[in-house]
């Protein structure tokens, strides 16, 4: 059976999405809303880029809903975070759409991601939230070696990439490899700097180290400095194993207790473009009603500890009020 598909949102990430989409077997129209038509460009003409893209498949684009567009079978939301919430909620109740993959930030705050959660379990909406760490094949295998009982203690060490936009990414891979429910805040150092996005005008970021720990005692930290831009590393140790690993180097070692902690590379040459990965979620979604990216449920421990962990930090940074977090 043919499927229908509605992109919102064509921008740097959505237009990867976009990539997936139109690879799919068995889709046979995408509408693409965007309300900057720059970013309805960038997506046609990554369009192009493919060598491999079904024939099939019509493609519409608007800058606005329309009406035809409704009733189709997944919806994917890469929009900015702000007004999120609602625009799932519009999606769902105007043009009748059931499964949804979304965008981290999923909310600026979480009194609006509690609020998603209580409308899509009201309405019972499949969310998934593209985490997409958690579904690469290294960090299954890296989880496979952990005896879920033990307590880890998980580290992530970078450059300016923002506490709040990759927090996110590395606080749900903590929850991933410790099945933390909570992630309960231990210290906080935050620089006195309001990073500005290049997203946009009215997001920023923070750079510092945010610390915290499970129920069972694992400890997780998040550093990302202000001063470079080197990209981010992964240490994760227990009292048999630990592991360091680059996801852009594509570099990752493995060493034990019981082989007298001699460092062994594990191979790590998955493809884990977004372009790439989204088509198998949006595959599995579609046919088998599911897919190994975090439901909007499952990434609430690491919104809850970043979001409320940050937010006194964007307050005492700029003379705005702010009961969210701007990020994006």
């Amino acid at each position: 059976m043919s499927k229908k598909i509605l992109l919102v949102g064509c921008g740097q990430l959505g237009s990867r999405h976009l990539q997936a989409i139109v690879r799919l077997p068995d889709v046979s129209d995408v509408f693409v809303v965007d309300v900057n038509k720059a970013s309805l460009d960038l997506g046609q003409s990554r369009l192009q880029e493919l060598p491999d893209r079904n024939p099939d498949i019509k493609v519409q684009w608007s800058t606005q809903f329309n009406k035809e567009f409704s009733g189709g079978d997944i919806c994917i939301v890469s929009t900015q975070a702000a007004g999120r919430s609602e625009l799932i909620k519009k999606i769902a109740e105007e043009l009748h759409y059931k499964n949804f993959l979304i965008e981290k930030v999923v909310t600026q705050s979480i009194q609006d991601y509690q609020e998603l959660m209580r409308f899509s379990g009201e309405k019972n909406l499949p969310i998934w939230v593209n985490c997409k760490s958690r579904a690469y094949q290294l960090h299954r295998y890296i989880k496979s070696q952990l005896n879920p009982d033990n307590p880890i203690v998980f580290s992530t060490v970078g450059g300016n990439h923002g506490l709040g936009c990759n927090g996110v990414h590395a606080a749900d891979l903590f929850v991933f490899h410790d099945g933390a429910r909570k992630i309960h805040s231990l210290s906080s150092h935050i620089d006195p700097i309001l990073h500005p996005s290049k997203r946009g005008e009215k997001i920023f970021d923070l750079t510092g180290t945010l610390t915290g720990y499970s129920d069972k005692g694992s400890i997780f930290s998040l550093s990302f400095a202000s001063g470079h831009d080197s990209p981010p590393h992964i240490s994760i140790v227990n009292s048999k194993s630990r592991f360091i690993v680059d996801h852009l180097c594509r570099f990752a070692y493995e060493s034990h207790a019981d082989k007298n902690w001699e460092w062994k590379r594990i191979i790590f040459d998955e493809d884990i473009l977004v372009s790439s990965m989204s088509c198998i979620f949006i595959n599995d979604i579609l046919t088998k009603g599911c897919c190994s990216l975090p439901t909007l449920e499952e990434c609430l421990p690491a919104h809850e500890f970043i979001l409320s962990t940050l937010s006194p930090h964007f307050q005492s940074l700029s003379d705005q009020f702010y009961d969210y977090c701007p990020i994006t």
